[in-house]
């Protein structure tokens, strides 16, 4: 007969937030509800609020997990379809001329287990073709420029995307969620935490004495990190020797969708000393810089983003943020998990913010421990974290490393002084061999709905050649092998006759990206009004 006095009873989360909220949500669904939770967050803290980008997963990761349809959610965040982020002027500033490129959801085809980005470098290198390299191996490349929803009038899903959001909305949606199914939440500032005699953190304590005890805490307190710095002062790794970016400026604009439409994609803009977000909602904008303070001021930086943006961000309000790009040794110390910014963070370049937060949370559910915690357990999460963080770091440092500017010593340092990861320097001497990088281990119509082999396979070939060969780093040699197959090469090329013919299909089929969206807000607003529940 199970003995349930060693189970986990009670939960405390310390911090509100993003991941707060998503810790609470995400761990009681995962538990049917049968351990209590509650959130202490302090109203003298806001979030951050920087993470409003995020990948595919994170509908079937998290909401889906909830069983909240993305038609009850959107409306009320301003939510918004990304298909990939455009990267412009990456490989030349746009004095000179600018260019961008597309990292694409979705994953492209095999042919005899060669990749199709394998025969393009090849057509490419030969002066075959000179067709951009997203727009050849992806029909859904034609949503990008002509604003286009991935789903049809009546809903149906034709392209893989993920979404753009408010995160300040996000967790006040979550709190209500959570409150409406039982989950606590107090307001109150910890002051301390009290342990016993073997570390394990009993209680943490608020500013006017009350106690709050827990068998396990989640330590959500952003990069303030309550338990893990302050109480365990666990040590950090830093990765400033390969991402140089250690500030970031942010800025809301206001939009006319109805005039101009919305762009269905996240755009990252390279400037002088770093690059900008220009994250599309349904009535505004996110937008911000991300820049390193080696290179220029904060003043500068502000003057640069006004210039970027034009008169249009005359006298809006701009919000200054330091962070570093950096991991803890350990995410999980004790009975103690950090989850988001306490646990880590990479410079936001491929929206990692929040998939990182419900990715550490599939590792711990994975993982949930008795009250005596395992250690196994916790090592397994913390190496699995860990994974999860340096293989982001390299593939954001690659895009660095890679790009083709040298216009300022910024770009300057990042191309010739800043460390490259022995991992990465593994990869970029195998695409530079020909050899494809990392076969993709589902196929395109499976790749987001199997999280646990997206989770150890999370950048393949296809994302890793929409990078490189967008910017221009391509291998010295095509793949050996294909010198020898005509069929492949032969096969190749109908792939891509198809792909255009399916894209123009697509320009004709799909609904503009506001009109879908128009047509969900209204929708939601009839609902509401039905109901009497305010949307």
């Amino acid at each position: 007969m199970q003995n349930t006095q060693t189970n986990i009873k009670e939960i405390v989360i310390i911090g509100g937030g993003t991941a707060g909220w998503m810790a609470a949500t995400y761990i009681a669904q995962s538990l049917n509800f049968k351990v209590k939770i509650t959130v202490i967050e302090s109203a003298d803290h806001g979030p951050i609020g920087v993470g409003e980008a995020t990948i595919p997963t994170i509908k079937t990761e998290f909401f889906d997990r909830l069983g909240i349809p993305e038609e009850e959610w959107m409306p009320k965040l301003g939510g918004t379809y990304k298909l990939g982020i455009k990267y412009a002027n990456w490989r030349k500033a746009a004095e000179n001329g600018g260019e961008h490129y597309y990292h694409v959801f979705g994953e492209i085809p095999l042919i005899d287990e060669v990749p199709l980005s394998s025969v393009w470098i090849k057509n490419y290198l030969e002066g075959k073709t000179k067709k951009p390299f997203a727009e050849s191996c992806f029909s859904s490349s034609v949503a990008f420029e002509n604003y286009l929803s991935p789903r049809l009038m009546d809903g149906t899903k034709v392209q893989h995307y993920a979404y753009h959001f408010d995160a300040l909305m996000l967790a006040k949606f979550l709190k209500e969620w959570a409150i409406a199914r039982g989950i606590h939440h107090v307001v109150d500032k910890l002051t301390t935490a009290e342990q016993d005699e073997h570390g394990q953190v009993t209680c943490v304590v608020g500013e006017s004495g009350k106690k709050y005890h827990a068998d396990l805490f989640i330590d959500c307190s952003g990069f303030s990190g309550f338990l893990i710095d302050k109480l365990y002062q666990e040590p950090i790794v830093s990765f400033s020797d390969c991402l140089l970016t250690d500030r970031a400026i942010a800025i809301n604009l206001p939009e006319n969708p109805e005039r101009d439409g919305i762009r269905s994609y996240t755009t990252a803009t390279a400037l002088k000393a770093g690059w900008v977000w220009e994250i599309p909602l349904y009535s505004r904008s996110g937008n911000g810089y991300v820049y390193s303070s080696q290179f220029t001021t904060d003043q500068a930086a502000q003057d640069e983003l006004r210039k970027h943006f034009g008169k249009r961000a005359d006298h809006m309000d701009m919000r200054s943020i330091k962070f570093q790009s950096r991991r803890h040794q350990r995410s999980w110390i004790k009975n103690c998990v950090s989850i988001g910014l306490a646990s880590s963070f990479l410079e936001p370049l491929e929206s990692s913010t929040i998939y990182f937060i419900y990715a550490s949370l599939y590792q711990l559910i994975k993982c949930f421990p008795q009250k005596n915690i395992d250690p196994v357990l916790r090592d397994k999460f913390n190496h699995k974290i860990n994974f999860m963080v340096d293989d982001n770091k390299d593939f954001i440092a690659m895009h660095f490393k890679t790009a083709q500017r040298e216009d300022t010593d910024f770009w300057k340092v990042n191309k010739y002084e800043t460390k490259t990861p022995d991992s990465l320097d593994l990869i970029l001497r195998k695409h530079k061999s020909g050899l494809p990088i990392k076969r993709p281990t589902v196929d395109n119509q499976n790749i987001y709905p199997t999280f646990k082999s997206l989770f150890q396979n999370f950048w393949t070939e296809t994302n890793y050649q929409c990078i490189l060969c967008g910017v221009g780093y391509l291998p010295n040699n095509p793949y050996p092998i294909l010198n020898y197959r005509d069929d492949i090469m032969a096969a190749g090329d109908v792939l891509f006759k198809n792909i255009e013919k399916r894209a123009n299909e697509l320009k004709k089929l799909l609904p503009t990206h506001y009109q879908y969206l128009k047509q969900q807000v209204e929708s939601a607003k009839k609902e509401s009004e039905a109901t009497g529940i305010v949307a």
